[in-house]
């Protein structure tokens, strides 16, 4: 008696499997449209928010910079104040307190009182921008008198810069006291 090999294979597993069988034996393996389109939405979906969070770290990227930038500039600025000589009574015109600006009232990003007129700088300290080192900073000083025979002053230094994104101000101020030399 003759036996089809295919018939006796399938008599020991269960339905499910045999269909399976026949369908990969006699039918194409393969995804479904609904299939494909479901995971290129998904794969879509994911790039589209990858993107997003890139963007995002970019940015935060560029204000660290440039607030690491500003910080830097106030730091210089800081030291070229404290190492001015001020030996007597009359101090050096950029440690006199004009009065025109009060540090303790002015804004977070407001310019203060020195110099009169400020002028932008790159990330080097320089005025002259170019393509590469844009003039993005301003740089400005307050003096305060701390007694009456100025013999000491706060000296408060304020960097900022214009974030074009959203149109506002940041940077960075910091402060220091100068005792008079002698």
């Amino acid at each position: 008696m003759m036996q089809f090999p295919r018939l006796r294979a399938s008599l020991g597993r269960p339905s499910s499997l045999r269909a399976a069988s026949r369908r990969s034996v006699g039918g194409r393996g393969g995804f479904t449209m609904v299939e494909v389109v479901i995971a290129s939405a998904l794969l879509g979906f994911s790039l589209i928010v990858m993107f997003g969070f890139h963007s995002q770290a970019l940015r935060a990227n560029m204000n660290a910079r440039r607030l690491t930038d500003c910080t830097y500039l106030a730091q210089t600025q800081m030291e070229r104040l404290l190492v001015m000589d001020w030996a007597s009574a009359a101090r050096p015109t950029d440690l006199t307190n004009s009065g025109s600006v009060d540090a303790g009232s002015a804004g977070m990003n407001d310019e203060l009182e020195w110099p009169s007129a400020p002028a932008e700088v790159n990330a080097v300290n320089s005025t002259v921008g170019s393509p590469l080192i844009p003039s993005l900073y301003t740089v400005t000083w307050d003096v305060e008198d701390m007694d009456a025979n100025a013999t000491w002053v706060r000296l408060r230094v304020r960097c900022t810069y214009e974030d074009s994104a959203f149109n506002t101000r940041h940077g960075t101020t910091i402060s220091s006291y100068r005792y008079r030399d002698s």
